[in-house]
């Protein structure tokens, strides 16, 4: 006699996205609150997630060369 199975379920979470100007000292998960953040910390991120945004668009874009040759920073 074949064995009956269950169907799998599939729980789909919906993603979060994060507020990192919201006002107040409200932190997600362990995270501080961006105007937490001293500036000198502010500006650091602000330069590496411009970094990683423009590496990846020029990864991103068709006949692109994977250098940093456009970049003008």
């Amino acid at each position: 006699m074949p064995r009956q199975t269950k169907p799998l379920r599939t729980h789909h979470r919906v993603p979060q996205q994060i507020d990192l100007f919201a006002g107040g000292q409200r932190a997600t998960g362990g995270m501080p609150a961006w105007s937490g953040l001293p500036t000198q910390a502010q500006a650091v991120l602000i330069e590496l997630m411009t970094r990683l945004i423009l590496d990846h668009a020029e990864k991103s874009r068709p006949g692109s060369m994977t250098g940093d040759a456009g970049h003008d920073l």
